[in-house]
């Protein structure tokens, strides 16, 4: 059976507000009512029902963040700027679950593992201690046709916490990393893809 799993991280300064939603019938059918709502504003993004492989992992990247983008724009949100060491730290991160076998914001040791902060340290997004910053995470795993970037992001946006990270008005730049391997305790063999993207603006 086809599932998407969820999980949302939103953190300013040290305060952390985290939440998380398993792909239950009432998720499902939240997705469903969105894809159908929302059709309309993904016209014109192009790779958006692509399935991730290792060749296409750019085209999905910049898939994700249009569908992303236009969801802002329909709420009357600036659209977010990619970002070069967010995407850095997104792509360890989905790298590391998929190695690791494991779905959750926090890993294990390296660049791509420890807290959502600790990687944007790593990767030198947040780089001084005087600078102020509010930065965010949305995770999402996803198998089969759940695996676009269309599924992806209407789950996301069928969530509630989700949703607010990716129209939070604060935010100014992004980065996005996908792999196209699924937890492999989690999907059952079924090819997917397991997306992290990372929000953020350094306030100085």
């Amino acid at each position: 059976m086809e599932a998407v799993y969820l999980r949302r991280l939103l953190l300013t300064g040290a305060v952390v507000f985290s939440a998380c939603a398993a792909a239950a019938p009432a998720l499902a059918a939240q997705v469903r009512a969105h894809r159908a709502h929302s059709s309309a504003r993904h016209i014109g993004c192009a790779h958006a029902a692509l399935a991730p492989t290792a060749s296409d992992i750019g085209a999905i990247r910049a898939a994700t963040l249009c569908l992303i983008n236009r969801e802002r724009r329909a709420e009357g949100e600036r659209p977010l700027r990619p970002n070069a060491r967010l995407r850095r730290a997104a792509q360890t991160h989905s790298h590391n679950m998929a190695v690791g076998d494991y779905f959750e914001h926090v890993g294990g040791s390296g660049p791509g593992g420890g807290t959502p902060l600790a990687r944007l340290r790593a990767v030198g997004y947040i780089s001084s201690s005087r600078a102020g910053y509010e930065v965010g995470e949305n995770i999402a795993w996803g198998t089969l046709s759940l695996a676009t970037p269309r599924a992806i992001v209407a789950a996301w946006m069928a969530s509630p916490a989700h949703r607010a990270n990716i129209l939070d008005a604060n935010f100014r730049e992004t980065g996005i990393g996908v792999t196209p391997h699924p937890p492999a305790a989690l999907s059952h063999g079924q090819p997917g893809a397991i997306y992290t993207q990372d929000f953020g603006v350094i306030i100085r």
